[in-house]
């Protein structure tokens, strides 16, 4: 327990150091974006920066939990900071210019791998049994195996622009009119996943991902 007030004396930095260590060999830790976003999301993001509609905006952007599961946000700073990863897309004037795959540290074994994604410029705007590849979640195992999941359009993404659901993702916040959706996979070996890649599909979305949290097996008390 921390004494009420603790947040407001410590600046950002020194917040996501106390998180990486309370949990630090613990059930979740989030993975620190900072260094892998690509975007600033509180910008307009696909077709053009000025345009107000383009944009993720949290209130604020402390440490958030959903379902119990803790994420950690990156602080753009208003607009100064990339915040968020998207991937390349096809269309619009941003989404080009996007890279077609992030790495990610993970560096232990997970039993679920949570993400607040699940949104796309172009995205489908209701479910689709017959989905086209919006993502493919690659994990990089430390014995140089890797394992794929692949995250369809219409069924785990939607589009960002409103609350558009679609059934392998769950609604998680509203960012004004935009949405920002949940949802996690599970790794098929309980071995030490190097890292995590997150490779656009051949669709032509433009998918965002804002947080990722590792869940490892429960630890007893």
């Amino acid at each position: 327990l921390m004494p009420e007030g603790f947040e407001k004396q410590i600046n950002e930095s020194e917040l996501i150091d106390l998180l990486e260590f309370l949990t630090h060999r613990g059930r979740y830790t989030p993975i620190d974006l900072r260094k892998y976003a690509t975007v600033v999301s509180t910008k307009g993001m696909f077709n053009n920066e000025n345009s107000r509609v383009e944009r993720l905006i949290f209130s604020d952007w402390s440490p958030k939990t959903y379902e119990g599961v803790p994420f950690l946000l990156v602080d753009p700073q208003g607009d100064q900071v990339a915040n968020a990863i998207m991937l390349n897309g096809r269309y619009g004037r941003i989404p080009p210019t996007m890279p077609k795959s992030v790495v990610l540290p993970c560096n232990s074994a997970a039993t679920s791998i949570h993400l607040l994604s699940g949104i796309s410029g172009w995205g489908a705007q209701g479910a689709r049994e017959d989905g086209s590849v919006s993502v493919v979640l690659r994990l990089h195992y430390a014995d140089g195996t890797s394992e794929d999941h692949e995250l369809r359009n219409g069924y785990h993404f939607a589009d960002y622009i409103g609350r558009f659901d679609v059934p392998g993702s769950e609604f998680a916040f509203a960012l004004r009119g935009q949405q920002l959706r949940y949802l996690a996979i599970h790794p098929r070996r309980a071995d030490v996943i190097e890292s995590i890649e997150l490779k656009k599909g051949p669709d032509a979305t433009a998918p965002v991902v804002m947080a990722i949290t590792v869940e490892s097996a429960t630890v007893s008390p």
